[in-house]
């Protein structure tokens, strides 16, 4: 679709992703995240017009919560999708508003906690396993490349603060953590976590007026759904292949990718959907040392959903808060050098979905 006015990332704020427990407050988790955003936009809560809000979470009361705590209260709050994609849906629903002139500010949130984390730990192993037949059929990709994945993947989550459990494994520990199928082990797989992330979209005009830092930008963004879960590397690729035109740009001038890596065989499959390598190249990749620091883009520097936890909703938006401290030049000991394009992946394996956004630092 296109957009009639550029929309801006303006403030991100989210916590550590931590062990989930039952009784997890998600308002407060939301608020705090909301809060945190804010605070990096250096805005005040009034003057945020819209909130899109994602979670699985049955209490309807949870939103409007969030948002008092986070000295909102009385704004719409509109909740999105409920499934673990929930946050790229928010986040493609606040930039249409900011974009379409419907809305000058929006908060996005997204918020995973309490016993949905674990029931959906539990959904997602079949998907995983489904996956990596996948990859092993179509690419004959081998064991130790889904370990290279995961090794790098820990060696990344090492350097982010935000990690509480930062310790690396090595091939060897990779290999023989447990089984989870005669394909994928323990190592290679992401755990359930409880979390919440937050960001503020606004138009130019409202950057400008209450002189707000617009570095960063959404430069394009395309959603795509196919019949099922086999069918996300083609939901990617379609998607990849609509934000890359819609910002004039090709896979060749990103310098880093946060994507959905559940599990490394996903991560391996979206590097040839995301036109990252050519058809064949994906384990090549790998073995060149192509997908880190040094190589020719860097895969989820933060530590992706293997060295973070998989916080459902709340994944897409920690992706986001990444990628701008990235571009903004404020990732401290995982900064990206010269970092001035950048790609985010979200894709949800039991509805066929897709989400691709991309950013663009302004050059000053």
């Amino acid at each position: 679709m296109a957009m009639n006015r550029g929309v801006n990332v303006v403030g991100v704020g989210r916590g550590p992703f931590t062990a989930p427990q039952p009784d997890t407050n998600a308002a407060v988790l939301g608020a705090q995240a909301a809060r945190a955003a804010l605070a990096d936009a250096a805005l005040e809560g009034n003057l945020v017009q819209h909130a899109f809000m994602a979670s699985a979470i049955q209490d309807p009361n949870w939103a409007s919560s969030a948002v008092c705590a986070a000295e909102m209260a009385g704004i719409p709050a509109f909740r999105v999708s409920t499934d673990d994609l929930g946050g790229a849906h928010a986040l493609h629903r606040a930039r249409e508003a900011v974009a379409n002139f419907s809305v000058e500010c929006a908060l996005v949130l997204g918020v995973h906690a309490g016993a949905t984390c674990l029931k959906n730990g539990e959904a997602h192993d079949e998907a995983r396993h489904r996956v990596a037949r996948t990859c092993m059929g179509l690419q004959g990709a081998r064991r130790e490349t889904f370990a290279r994945i995961a090794v790098k993947a820990r060696q990344h989550a090492a350097r982010n603060p935000l990690v509480n459990d930062r310790c690396t494994s090595g091939m060897s520990e990779t290999l023989d953590s447990d089984a989870l199928s005669d394909l994928l082990r323990s190592l290679q797989s992401s755990v359930p976590r409880a979390g919440a992330a937050a960001v503020i979209l606004c138009s130019a005009d409202f950057a400008r007026r209450h002189r707000l830092d617009k570095r960063v930008s959404v430069d394009a963004q395309a959603i795509e759904r196919m019949a099922g879960s086999l069918d996300v590397p083609r939901a990617s690729e379609i998607a990849a292949r609509k934000a890359y035109a819609e910002a004039g740009i090709g896979p060749e001038h990103l310098d880093l990718v946060e994507l959905h890596d559940d599990d490394a065989a996903s991560e391996l499959l979206a590097y040839e959907s995301l036109h990252l390598v050519s058809k064949g190249g994906a384990e090549r990749f790998v073995l060149e040392g192509e997908n880190t620091y040094g190589g020719l883009v860097v895969i989820n520097p933060s530590g992706g959903l293997l060295g973070l936890g998989n916080a459902g909703a709340a994944n897409a938006l920690a992706q986001c808060t990444e990628l701008v401290w990235q571009l903004r030049g404020a990732a401290r000991c995982r900064q990206v050098e010269g970092a001035r394009a950048a790609l985010q992946h979200a894709i949800d394996h039991e509805t066929g979905t897709c989400v691709v956004t991309l950013y663009r630092a302004e050059v000053r």
